[in-house]
């Protein structure tokens, strides 16, 4: 397995393909980086330097690639914080290419946009990813741009398996809505918190136009954690493979995903808080040496990778 890795790059620290390298390589995966952001550290500290690509310079990448005929053999392509509308359309057509040479070519598209009611992207950016969903094998957006991309507000689990359907109508065929925050849910996902009052996060993962949907329930965190979603989507493109090799279960896949990327967070989550002692309440660390002590514990979550079914904080349910 071969992937094309398209996102942004931090010298120091577990973000963008920072954070999904490892794990694909961890897995089985050789993995091409192309780096459309190279910055110091990311832009959760106080400050960063360094540059971003433009769509004639990640072109020029691929055009390297291609006329060494080293795009000839890519199994998977996988795309996480882009932020620039002419690389968006730039990758569109990388993919299409690559799809026409290898029609069973997967692309795990992060559509990377917002969190929690904030945009961080140019608003002309959210129909650029509605086009983009056509040559998308999975998507995983989070809540927020779940409601970006269906223009709709997610405020219940019914809103959450339609907003999944409106974008099974947009051409993707596999939906992983990676975080939502919900009041009513079967009981047997029920979670006791890891401390109090930390309401647990929940995934729901969506096939066959909706016709099969799972959710996932997860145990959270008061704390500062950066890079999670990235480590999530490249998770996505190992444990994907795995189901297409056998019964095609999106949702046992996510599981396992969901699995490595909690117990991370654990890790994390009780690194920093002995480092940073009982007064922090999560949020934003003010000093860069606080900041990374909240750094992902990716390379010490090595076990955690491997062997996700070691974690039984997780669990599923089918919904009817």
């Amino acid at each position: 397995m071969r992937v094309l890795s398209i996102q942004s790059h931090m010298v120091s620290g577990y973000c963008g393909n920072k954070a999904a390298t490892f794990p694909l390589q961890l897995l089985g995966f050789d993995v091409d980086i192309l780096n459309t952001v190279q910055f110091s550290n990311h832009t959760g500290y106080p400050s960063w330097t360094g540059k971003r690509l433009d769509a004639e310079e990640v072109q020029d990448l691929f055009d390297g690639l291609e006329k060494n005929g080293l795009s000839e053999d890519y199994t998977h392509v996988l795309t996480g914080y882009i932020g620039n509308i002419a690389i968006l359309e730039t990758i569109e057509r990388m993919v299409k290419k690559l799809k026409a040479k290898n029609p069973n070519l997967v692309y795990v598209c992060d559509p990377v946009m917002g969190d929690w009611g904030r945009i961080y992207v140019a608003p002309e950016i959210v129909p650029l990813y509605r086009d983009l969903l056509r040559v998308t094998s999975v998507i995983t957006p989070n809540q927020f741009e779940a409601e970006l991309l269906t223009e709709t507000t997610i405020d219940s689990l019914d809103s959450a398996r339609a907003a999944a359907r409106k974008l099974h109508a947009l051409g993707v065929p596999n939906v992983i809505i990676t975080t939502l925050k919900l009041d009513k849910v079967p009981g047997q996902l029920h979670i006791e918190p890891k401390e109090p009052d930390v309401e647990p996060l929940y995934c729901l993962t969506s096939q066959e136009d909706g016709k099969e949907q799972h959710l996932i329930a997860f145990p959270t965190f008061h704390g500062y954690f950066t890079g999670t979603g990235d480590l999530f989507s490249a998770l996505v493109v190992a444990r994907w493979q795995e189901q297409l090799e056998t019964n095609q279960s999106l949702a046992e896949a996510t599981v396992r995903v969901v699995q490595s990327v909690n117990a991370i967070t654990h890790d994390t989550w009780q690194h920093q808080t002995r480092r940073l002692q009982s007064e922090y309440k999560g949020g934003r660390p003010p000093n860069p040496a606080d900041v990374k002590a909240c750094e992902l514990r990716l390379i010490q979550g090595k076990a955690h990778i491997e062997h996700p079914e070691r974690v039984d904080t997780v669990k599923q349910t089918r919904l009817d």
